[in-house]
């Protein structure tokens, strides 16, 4: 249950049970973060888990969904200036 290696030190299981915080968080690439998301998404659609860690587990997505929002719009930003439209 989590790969460490691909997220940064940040496992699902430290996510289910709510130790880690949008600081570690914010610290994830894109490409780890979108990898625990689907861990997330996967866990919580699986119906193991009780009610009140599939609730966290629903939390940490959606901060991980903000952080992966915001890379994307930084890119994008990245992407107007470099490429203007003529």
């Amino acid at each position: 249950m989590g790969k460490v290696a691909q997220t940064g030190g940040v496992t699902l299981e430290a996510l289910i049970k709510g130790s880690v915080g949008m600081k570690e968080i914010e610290a994830l690439s894109f490409e780890q973060a979108l990898a625990l998301l689907e861990e997330v998404v996967e866990s919580v659609e699986s119906g193991t888990l009780p009610l009140d860690q599939a609730i966290g587990s629903y939390e940490r997505g959606t901060q991980l969904v903000q952080h992966l929002r915001a890379l994307l719009s930084g890119a994008e930003e990245k992407l107007r200036v470099l490429a203007p439209e003529s």
